[in-house]
């Protein structure tokens, strides 16, 4: 068995897409760290061309065998060699010899340089979904490469919440990774190294909209740490050069406290993105301590308990107002499905002191609201010791990002394997926030046009066969996506652009072409209209049920500093 090092460090690309150019330079840019001794560098690569076999590379393997123990950090500042990364990738028995030959034909069989690494598996190139090929690769890195500590970078699409473009994979049968699935392969991960007595320190998510609570939620008693944006990710963003030379001085100079590391990392991400505002993008990323979820649980089973209590009042729709206003301030993510629960609790808080209820039963509601949202900015703030250690962004898009957003959208998915039954096995289930959401869906959607009375406005009833059978609540694209149900291929720079999460919008900004289809499909903006899927009003009434009655209410004149 090899001699256990102090750390691996393991490179997932999930590249079997467009990406994959773009990734060929990012292993280049790890390759160009150098090395130590003491810290194996291990990429997992697969070329976008279908039926293309996965490349395993054990980065810089030559250059530490032919130092003898020694460690170079970086390259030589006036040494214009580009090097390539052919021989660091893990051929098979067969490579392994044609190396061997070429190291004694070159002289270096007589320096005790005994070049021996391990053969990935055959079935680590015929993988049948990304759920496997992650997994294998895990357990790979875990038996042939141990150390007392372990890293996991992972680069690929992102979106895990709605299971629809994570890791995508063209040319799998099963193209995508859900969160159940990433949670279990993560667990088993862990399982194996607590039986070596090694640690999994990080997790980060080069990927989109991966900062997320239901994420979270998912992976407590994996990785202590993740490290992921709530908004798009891109190709070059992450500086994994500087980040490898941050972890091999570390080593040099023993140093034993991995959170400072982590955090150097974290600012490595942040500081590189500033320049991507000059192409006019923007960035956020999070670290997070993912020991410290639990902290967040009961603020927000009262806040959910808050929230639902504002939106059925049957009497008084002040407070469901002051809700819907609040989503509409605060900060969005991915066509406006998903939402930073810092900032919405800031904004609803903000929202309710602006006005001043009317009656005592209206004032209770919203104090429990004010109170609620206190408790959850309070679990949210960055620190040291807090659930998220450090958050920041680049960039006007995301300024009002504190690091974890939630899954907030503006109407019911249409997407039934997905909601509600996916997002219920999450154990972010545990929450009161999907109970929040049903409630929410159903208390904001507007009345149908035939419930609603307009002055002067004489509606005949639609009573004819065709018109009755078409005005069925069929979940149907209503024209502008609220109501579609666009899947991973136009999700992917397929015609259309719509999202896995039934909205309309835009393609993955991770390298993907953006815009929807000429030949006539319709504008990528993201709808926040929460209209009903028919037009009758049900049951013949003419108004539906439960309508409020406008509030009496005073503003207060709002300060600004």
């Amino acid at each position: 068995m090899a001699r256990t090092k102090k750390w691996t460090l393991m490179f997932y690309f999930a590249s079997d897409n467009p990406l994959a150019p773009g990734i060929v330079s990012q292993l280049k840019s790890i390759k160009q760290a150098g090395f130590h001794p003491e810290a194996n560098v291990i990429a997992r690569f697969v070329p976008e061309a279908e039926s293309a076999a996965a490349q395993i590379y054990d980065v810089n393997i030559f250059k530490k065998l032919r130092a003898g123990g020694q460690c170079k950090i970086g390259v030589t500042a006036n040494d214009p060699y580009v090097p390539n990364l052919v021989s660091d990738r893990l051929w098979g028995e067969q490579g392994k010899e044609l190396i061997r030959e070429s190291l004694n034909k070159n002289g270096y069989a007589g320096k005790r340089i005994n070049y021996d690494p391990p053969v990935p598996s055959p079935k680590m190139s015929r993988e049948k979904n990304p759920e496997q090929a992650l997994s294998n690769f895990l357990q790979f890195c875990r038996e042939n490469y141990p150390a007392r500590r372990y890293m996991l970078f992972i680069l690929g699409h992102g979106l895990v919440v709605g299971n629809d473009v994570f890791l995508f994979d063209e040319h799998a049968k099963q193209h995508s990774l859900s969160l159940g699935a990433l949670g279990r392969v993560l667990r088993r991960f862990k399982r194996g190294l607590v039986e070596q007595k090694a640690k999994f320190d990080l997790v980060s998510f080069h990927s989109c909209s991966m900062s997320g609570l239901e994420v979270a939620y998912e992976l407590q008693g994996t990785a202590d740490y993740m490290l992921a944006s709530q908004g798009p990710a891109f190709v070059g963003s992450w500086p994994y050069r500087q980040i490898l030379v941050r972890v091999f001085n570390d080593l040099v100079r023993r140093r034993k406290k991995v959170k400072e590391t982590l955090k150097k990392i974290f600012y490595y991400c942040l500081h590189n993105s500033y320049d991507f505002q000059l192409a006019g993008y923007s960035f956020d990323v999070s670290l997070c301590d993912l020991n410290k979820v639990r902290e967040i649980e009961a603020p927000l089973q009262e806040l959910s308990a808050a929230l639902i209590k504002g939106l059925t009042d049957p009497e008084d729709p002040l407070a469901r107002e002051r809700i819907l206003l609040a989503h509409w301030d605060a900060q969005s993510f991915w066509e406006e499905n998903y939402t930073d629960l810092y900032d919405f609790c800031f904004c609803l808080k903000r929202r309710c002191e602006s006005v001043e209820p009317a009656s005592e039963k209206t004032r209770a509601t919203f104090e429990a609201m004010r109170e609620a949202c206190g408790e959850v900015i309070g679990a949210l703030e960055s620190g040291d010791d807090k659930l998220i250690i450090r958050s920041g962004f680049t960039g006007p898009a995301y300024q009002y990002s504190h690091g974890l957003s939630v899954f907030f959208p503006w109407c019911e998915p249409v997407n039934r394997r997905f909601w509600p039954r996916e997002y219920a096995d999450y154990k972010f289930n545990e929450t009161s926030w999907p109970k929040f959401l049903n409630q929410y869906f159903e208390n904001t959607m507007r009345f149908s046009r035939g419930s609603e009375r307009h002055p002067g406005e004489r509606l005949e009833p639609r009573t004819g066969l065709d018109e009755i059978l078409l005005d069925a609540p069929i979940r149907v694209s209503n024209g502008d996506g609220q109501l579609g149900a666009g899947g991973a291929n136009e999700m992917l720079g397929k015609a259309g652009g719509n999202d896995p999460l039934g909205k309309a919008g835009g393609n993955d900004p991770m390298g993907k072409a953006g815009g929807n289809d000429p030949a006539g499909d319709d504008c990528g903006c993201p709808s926040i209209k929460n209209y009903p899927p028919f037009t009758s009003a049900p049951g013949g009434r003419e108004r539906g049920p439960g309508k409020p009655t406008p509030a009496r209410v005073s503003y207060r004149k709002e300060k600004r500093s």
